[in-house]
């Protein structure tokens, strides 16, 4: 599973090899610089000191400063490389993800809170980051380093490099499950994370819910407990990465201290050099550095992992399979037509709609009425193919939906839902949201068809105005108006109003709806609507219960004949 999971995140440096291939040669050549000391330090013993030899106490000190003058040009280069190259990748899988997402069905927005999608766009993903440039910086370098040493302890004395390197198993078992531990407590941190980003967004959002119940006290409760989780998680996630370097220093000086007493005595003895043995004694505690680094860095690639599983995890996820046509999509010209439409989200045992039959005509208006849940949002959004009927068809000018091209059917669609949605950005490209290259001429006639131009004119920036997150800077009133704008600009022949106006005040409301039957006289239009009153002029009327259509009419066949319209309808006049 590992190796699949190394193997996968090491796929997206493919575009990178060269760069990184000059990388890895500067790892190697660093390494082996770094191990330079050893036997410059027995040349200095056993030559300079016991030969006097004048001659290699001028080299030496020149050697070291050329050598490590190059290490240190190397490993600014080699930084500079990875970092550079860390730094796309963390680009190129966040725009991956971001992409990815967006194209999943829509069973998963409701399945997945927005917080868990902001924890592995940005934590999980950067997390991936610090394993490409740990591995590619650290590993290789501390690998070479590690080899380097190893090969010269071996040539200087090649039984006490063996005794030396006898202690690595013993470092290395506990070290695995050490890491194991800290895979499960990265998950869990992880996991906490994406809850603090969820409460966050939350309470942030509703903040004027927050403060008109005074819960101020309960959402501080609830971030302050998720972060005392977050900060026990990341405690024991410390303690358990910091207690490897006391464990190998220990291993590492008991191993010294054997050679210590073994080659000590063998100096003593005149077997082995002065040279040779300071050499190897040095030699010895340099090589457990990048040992030490070596294993601490196979116990953070734990963290690093269970990031990586967690990113992709949802990569893996199928994108929303729309079988869709080739045919292009240029307008009605004759119905649209539901035939014995049924739906079930997968998460619910019952239908929301049952064997639903409609048509609809060009240019005409057809309201949907019902209780909530009755499901006319739900019939609406097959429409626009954000889910699939299980049973039934639905047909525009004698076509299956499916046959035309998505894009283009949902180009002939302009929707004003019964949430409102705004961006944190000015009035006009919220405006223009689904016509970004819309002229400003057209921008202020559609904004005069529903009203906005009347308040817009009143703010300093005008149109430039930033509304801030979710239009909070705006009344209930003047969000709604700028979707119905938006809708409007998109000048779509059908449209479809989904609680269009509920958000209006009594005057707002009046001038909105004048601009919406305007607007609709020479459009197909959907309107879903509690508010009886402002469906009276409306074609046709359904009346959806528990996802049947269960009555059908004009306003006036309905109040005369119908039992549930006309008890509605007499709900809402008293």
């Amino acid at each position: 599973m590992k190796i699949k999971i190394y193997k996968r995140l090491f796929g997206y440096l493919k575009p990178y090899k060269k760069k990184l291939s000059l990388a890895i040669f500067f790892s190697v050549i660093v390494g082996v610089i770094a191990s330079s000391p050893v036997p410059l330090i027995q040349k200095t013993f056993d030559d300079i000191f016991v030969e006097k030899d004048f001659f290699m106490l001028k080299a030496i000190p020149i050697a070291l400063i050329i050598l490590y003058s190059i290490k240190a040009s190397l490993v600014y280069v080699q930084n500079i490389i990875i970092l550079g190259v860390s730094l796309d990748l963390v680009v190129h899988v966040r725009e991956k993800l971001f992409s990815h997402i967006h194209k999943l069905p829509f069973n998963f927005f409701e399945n997945n809170e927005s917080g868990q999608l902001i924890s592995r766009l940005i934590n999980d993903v950067a997390i991936m980051q610090s394993t490409v440039t740990r591995t590619i910086k650290e590993l290789v370098q501390n690998s070479f380093t590690l080899i380097a040493l190893l090969g010269w302890i071996f040539y200087l004395k090649w039984d006490w490099a063996l005794i030396s390197i006898l202690i690595i198993p013993v470092m290395v078992l506990p070290i695995s499950n050490i890491a194991r531990k800290l895979k499960k407590l990265s998950h869990k941190g992880q996991e906490i994370l994406a809850d603090i980003s969820s409460t966050i967004i939350e309470s942030f959002s509703g903040i004027k819910l927050v403060r008109a119940f005074g819960m101020e006290s309960l959402e501080e409760k609830k971030f302050n407990s998720y972060s005392n989780n977050f900060l026990r998680v990341t405690k024991k996630n410390v303690k358990y990465m910091e207690i490897t370097s006391p464990f190998l220093e220990v291993l590492g000086v008991i191993s010294a201290s054997v050679i210590l007493w073994y080659g000590g005595f063998q100096v003593l003895t005149d077997k082995v050099s002065q040279g040779t043995f300071i050499a190897f004694i040095v030699g010895l505690f340099m090589m457990y550095t990048p040992v030490r680094i070596l294993l601490k860095i196979f116990a953070s690639f734990q963290v690093s992992i269970a990031g990586a599983e967690r990113v992709f995890s949802i990569l893996d996820l199928e994108e929303e399979k729309v079988k869709e046509g080739n045919i292009e999509l240029t307008g009605v010209n004759n119905s649209i037509t539901f035939e014995n439409v049924s739906f079930k989200y997968p998460s619910r045992k019952k239908s929301v709609l049952t064997k639903v039959n409609l048509k609809l005509e060009k240019s005409k208006i057809l309201a949907i009425v019902g209780m909530s849940g009755a499901g006319k949002t739900t019939l609406v959004d097959l429409l626009f193919r954000f889910h699939e009927p299980f049973a039934g068809s639905i047909s525009l000018d004698g076509l299956n939906i499916k046959d035309y091209t998505l894009k283009s059917l949902r180009n002939n669609l302009a929707l004003v839902s019964q949430e409102t949605f705004l961006f944190n950005d000015s009035i006009r490209k919220n405006i223009a949201y689904g016509r970004p290259n819309a002229s400003e001429a057209e921008i202020i006639q559609a904004s005069k068809a529903a009203y906005v131009d009347s308040f817009v004119t009143g703010f300093e920036d005008g149109y430039d105005t930033v509304i801030g997150e979710r239009g909070i800077k705006l009344s209930g009133g003047q969000r709604q108006r700028i979707s119905i704008a938006r809708a409007v600009l998109r000048n779509a022949p059908i449209l479809v109003l989904d609680e269009a106006t509920s958000a209006l005040d009594t005057e707002s409301e009046k001038y909105v709806q004048d601009a919406l039957h305007n607007l609709m006289k020479h459009r197909t239009t959907f309107v879903i609507a509690h508010r009886l009153s402002t469906i009276k002029h409306a074609d046709s009327i359904i009346v959806l219960d528990r996802g049947e259509i269960v009555e059908f009419g004009t306003h006036e066949k309905l109040i005369s004949s119908s039992l549930l319209y006309k008890k509605y309808y007499e709900m809402q006049i008293r």
